[in-house]
């Protein structure tokens, strides 16, 4: 019987994977008789305790692993894949294009980020480790890449003839999807549906989530936000009202964005602001060669946009959605240096997200602690991040091993989240055409998975239960 080991993303949001065994044919599935396929290979991200998992080896041997697919390309589901390939792996990473083209951008970012802060805790010896080390370095991304393989957007596609894969949007990023996986072993199939990360409905650019049309055995679903509804409001008018009235007290605003998607829908809402004259014209700093070359990608998969977005870049494609009168793309180290000469209002759009490294933290380090200046946190902020600290009314934020007073006002913009919202959640779920025999609470932390879970079943009156690190569960009956 084919079963599924939960190697991540199980009692934490991060380090998405998970581990599909096939028994052979007329076996029984025991160590090295069927295939294995694991779908997504992310970074463990936020405490020390959940970052120190991506230094232990998998329990599984990476050369015993024959394919890997991915539901889209965030680090929390990519970002693992160098130390997977470096231990041994040699199978195929299948993805769309879309996610392929952002994961090769955001593992190469990912690589050089880790090699400047290490040389940088070594320097100023702030960090627990006598000597730190990268997790993985440049050179380690070149072997991923050439492993690469293409697989469709949409529809149906053998990996091998014991699995099959269809991919539906979900809403999340370009490229995201949803997966439906059919198991085969001698004349027996099995349905399972790996939901990745659901995005949310009515937002602008990216077509909405797919719910797959299927009768599903077992069913993955993600929990992020499976205890809380994110806030009310307009977030075009909430964003206007933040501009204005920061730039009234002579302020700046600094945005920790993800690079892939939360970037993109800010330079969207400020490109809308500034044509409807509701907010003033100031320089706009996208300070991320990454977001830059994402917002590129966004711009060319035009499968990926909604309506809306085809329209305001019309017939011929070359309108620009994404673009404001005073756009300063960042991309050189020098260039990111001089923003902070900056004196008077400006927006500076930087990863990460989460604030966990990248250039944001020297523009934080810089304009925290100046009351004048605002800082708008968009997404969700792991436990145990510094994100997560200003979210909760940190006084202080440790950077480069120096505390920084936290003066700037601090906004939450949850309107902003590319990840669904409980109820979100329950209507992608409600999509399915029959109950799933057996659905597993992932990618949350246990509050907001237990919180889903108790509306599933109260709801839906399905089983479902909540996923646990390393355990390994039955596919089917």
């Amino acid at each position: 019987m084919a079963k599924l080991t939960f190697l991540g993303a199980a009692g934490c949001v991060t380090g998405s994977k998970y581990l599909v065994e096939a028994a052979a044919p007329g076996g029984t599935g025991s160590a090295g008789a069927g295939k294995r396929l694991l779908v997504d290979c992310g970074l463990f991200q936020g405490n020390n305790d959940l970052k120190d998992r991506n230094w232990k080896p998998l329990p599984v041997d990476p050369k015993a692993i024959d394919y890997a697919v991915l539901t889209h390309a965030h680090l929390d589901h990519t970002g693992w894949l160098p130390v997977l390939v470096r231990d041994g792996y040699r199978g195929p990473i299948f993805a769309n294009p879309a996610t392929l083209e952002l994961t090769e951008i955001l593992l190469k970012d990912s690589a050089h980020l880790q090699e400047e802060e290490t040389e940088h805790a070594r320097k100023k010896k702030y960090s627990r480790h006598p000597e730190p080390r990268s997790l993985y370095t440049p050179d380690d991304v070149g072997p991923v890449l050439k492993l690469a393989k293409t697989m469709p957007r949409s529809g149906g596609f053998d990996i091998s003839p014991e699995f099959h894969v269809a991919s539906f949007d979900a809403g999340h990023i370009l490229g995201s999807s949803s997966l439906e996986l059919t198991i085969t072993e001698g004349r027996k199939k099995t349905v399972v549906v790996f939901s990745g990360d659901v995005g949310r409905y009515g937002q602008p650019i990216l077509k909405e989530p797919t719910t797959p049309p299927s009768k599903a055995d077992v069913l993955i679903c993600e929990s992020t936000y499976g205890d809380r509804e994110h806030e009310d409001g307009d977030p075009e008018q909430l964003l206007a009202q933040i501009v204005n009235r920061v730039v009234k007290r002579g302020g700046s605003i600094v945005i920790p964005a993800f690079a892939i998607g939360r970037t993109q829908t800010f330079m969207y809402y400020l490109h809308r602001l500034e044509g409807q004259q509701r907010i003033p014209r100031v320089p706009v700093y996208v300070d991320s060669p990454m977001a830059l070359s994402a917002t590129d990608l966004y711009v060319k998969h035009r499968e990926d946009h909604d309506l809306e977005f085809a329209r305001e870049e019309g017939g011929d494609g070359k309108g620009d959605p994404l673009s404001v009168h005073e756009f300063h793309l960042t991309r050189a180290a020098e260039e990111s240096k001089a923003i902070n000469n900056v004196k008077t209002p400006c927006i500076i759009i930087s990863a990460s997200g989460m604030v966990s490294g990248g250039r944001v933290l020297h523009h934080l380090a810089l304009r925290l602690p100046d009351a004048k200046n605002a800082v708008i946190l968009a997404g969700f902020q792991a436990e145990g991040t510094r994100g997560r600290a200003l979210q909760e009314g940190a006084k202080t934020l440790n950077l480069f091993g120096t505390p920084v007073r936290v003066c700037a006002e601090v906004v939450e913009m949850g309107q902003f989240s590319a990840h669904a919202g409980k109820s979100e959640l329950l209507r992608w779920l409600s999509g399915f055409p029959a109950p799933p025999k057996q659905t597993y609470l992932t990618h949350g932390e246990p509050r907001a998975a237990q919180a889903l879970q108790a509306a599933i079943q109260e709801k839906f009156k399905w089983k479902a239960a909540v996923a646990r690190y390393l355990d390994t569960v039955p596919l089917g009956a």
